[in-house]
């Protein structure tokens, strides 16, 4: 995919949202993502967005590396309720204590939206664990695809669902670790 359609956005040395692109709201209202809009997010701390203390802890550390000078790359899922994205997210240090996070998309897969993944279907209260790099739910402590884990858990025998919470997976934990001893 070409890079003009990367999605691009910044910090500044207050850890705050300080820059989108416009491929970053396009990005937003293409997959449901409206309270992601650029005018929701914009000069609030990325770590209003950041719920899950190991993902946040991780970023953080991204960060750090970042505004000593080093870049670091990883890939991760993305996925939206209709397609199964991998991507590749760059964090790079711009000047004045900024940091640039750079998604470009891989590769793109259609599927059925899974129920669990639509906004609109009522929550029980429950949460469910989604990985935010791998995209893998666990279930029944196994860590598998969305559609597996609704079979393994059996949800749709319920009439609300949980709602989905993210966290991260052990080997997305020790590969992140691992990119940042490098970085």
């Amino acid at each position: 995919m070409p890079a003009d359609t990367d999605i691009i956005y910044r910090v500044n040395a207050a850890d705050q949202i300080c820059f989108t692109n416009s491929q970053y709201d396009e990005f937003a209202v293409a997959n449901d993502g409206d309270a992601a809009h650029s005018a929701t997010v914009l000069n609030r701390p990325l770590w209003d967005f950041i719920g899950d203390p190991t993902t946040r802890h991780l970023y953080q550390q991204v960060i750090e590396r970042v505004r000593e000078g080093r870049s670091i790359r990883f890939s991760f899922r993305c996925d939206s309720p209709t397609c199964r994205r991998q991507s590749e997210l760059t964090v790079v240090p711009v000047e004045g204590g900024c940091v640039e996070f750079r998604t470009h998309t891989i590769s793109e897969e259609e599927r059925p939206t899974p129920t669990l993944l639509q906004h609109h279907a009522g929550s029980s209260g429950q949460l469910l664990r989604m990985c935010a790099w791998c995209n893998l739910v666990e279930a029944n402590g196994a860590w598998v695809e969305i559609e597996e884990a609704a079979r393994r858990l059996q949800l749709f025998e319920h009439s609300r669902l949980p709602a989905i919470t993210h966290g991260i997976c052990e080997p997305c934990f020790v590969k992140m670790n691992r990119s940042l001893a490098d970085a």
